[in-house]
């Protein structure tokens, strides 16, 4: 009796371990047959509100002459296309995420992207692979500190470098945080993927210097120029904060 009952146990085990085997294997299939199209990611700023002067764009009294900033672990989130041909409402889909794909083991690894180079707006590619087909709403990533290379690089142990002048005078924004951002689509209805496709990653310069007083920046240690850092020793602090705070909604998903 005993050994029946053992038997039974073993032959339980095995079986509901081969169901696992099988349920794991199913949902692989599901995400591996999922329609993909080819899909390339890079970032931009915008300074839509802007004048322009010298060439250089310039948003609340800063004119930016550079802005870099690095990037890392992008997940991009989506309505897939079948449930979107259900004609499920976009607003009641769950979203997917495209990791394990080709696209986002690229976007995953760390970059540094040039936004603005000599006073005007530059496109930087990110990354490019294959990811599921459907809308895409939301790109999830984070700061990424860059603290391999020359030191000399300005953005050597930064994760945002902005370079430019306050009322003619030298100044320079940094962050070294590696803080996770959020970035949604313009519209609700994200930007679609059916065939192959670029978005943008636009990082709004008016919403990133909103609100923000420059005039109150200072040089406080006579060195002739102005430090926005943290730690700064020009004691720039609350500037500082309320950039990266506005940093949070300044990052945008586009069609390209």
């Amino acid at each position: 009796m005993k050994n029946s009952i053992k038997h039974f146990q073993k032959l339980a085990f095995a079986m509901s371990i081969g169901f696992l085997t099988f349920s794991c294997s199913n949902v692989e299939d599901t995400e591996i047959s999922e329609p993909q199209s080819s899909v390339g990611l890079s970032a931009t700023s915008s300074a839509g509100n802007s004048s322009t002067a010298n060439q250089r764009v310039i948003v609340n009294g800063f004119a930016t002459s550079q802005f870099a900033v690095g990037t890392k672990e992008i997940e991009m989130k989506y309505a897939a296309k079948a449930d979107l041909l259900a004609g499920i409402s976009i607003g009641n889909i769950t979203l997917k995420t495209n990791v394990n794909t080709s696209f986002h083991q690229e976007a995953s690894q760390a970059k540094n992207v040039i936004l603005v180079n000599n006073g005007t707006a530059a496109t930087s590619a990110i990354a490019e692979g294959r990811s599921p087909q459907g809308n895409y709403t939301e790109v999830n990533f984070k700061l990424h500190r860059k603290t391999e290379g020359n030191t000399n690089d300005p953005m050597y142990d930064r994760s945002l470098w902005i370079a430019g002048e306050i009322d003619g005078k030298v100044t320079t924004i940094w962050l070294t945080s590696e803080k996770a951002i959020r970035a949604r689509s313009e519209n609700a209805v994200g930007v679609e993927v059916d065939g192959d496709t670029d978005m943008l990653l636009v990082f709004d310069m008016d919403k990133l210097f909103a609100e923000v007083d420059f005039s109150a920046a200072v040089d406080a240690n006579g060195d002739g120029r102005i430090d926005i850092g943290p730690n700064s020793a020009d004691g720039n602090a609350a500037i500082l904060s309320k950039i990266e705070s506005n940093l949070e909604t300044a990052v945008v998903l586009k069609g390209n």
